[in-house]
């Protein structure tokens, strides 16, 4: 798989990400939310797949708009990181919706080629996997003699 949850900070290495994210078993819709002082905390479903090919990645992002979605790589492209939010209006006054998620990218994703689509409150992600090289063999030469001296750090 070329995708895992990323938590650097959770003893249960990502474990509680899917617990609290509002899993379908528990019956709790998509956007939970949970309440932080004025702002409410939001984790969003997501659908992984993948081919030989491609790795596809889609996260229902119902009522937020582009502009307000930021999708980054980070330590050196091996982490995505999504966050967003959108404000509902309700009895004259507006709540906003956070939410903030990380996934571990897999070596086999050639992450410069991201791309990121939004559609009817879906937003896709995508990325070629790399090409596979064949293993090459190479013949080390032996010689007869003094080895080297180690070289100075």
């Amino acid at each position: 798989m070329s995708l895992s949850l990323w938590n650097n900070n959770s003893p249960f290495g990502g474990f509680d990400d899917d617990f609290f994210s509002g899993s379908p078993v528990f019956g709790i819709p998509a956007l939970t939310a949970f309440k932080n002082d004025n702002l409410l905390h939001s984790s969003p479903r997501y659908e992984v797949s993948e081919n030989s090919k491609q790795f596809r990645l889609a996260v229902d992002v119902p009522g937020v708009k582009a502009n307000d979605i930021k999708v980054d790589l980070e330590r050196d492209g091996r982490v995505l990181h999504m966050t967003g939010h959108r404000k509902v209006e309700k009895e004259n006054s507006f709540e906003e919706y956070k939410f903030e998620k990380r996934f571990a990218l897999g070596n086999d994703l050639d992450t410069t080629k991201l791309t990121a689509n939004l559609s009817d409150g879906v937003l896709v992600l995508t990325a070629p996997k790399k090409e596979k090289e064949e293993p090459k063999a190479t013949t080390v030469p032996v010689t007869l003699g003094e080895a080297p001296a180690l070289m100075d750090e």
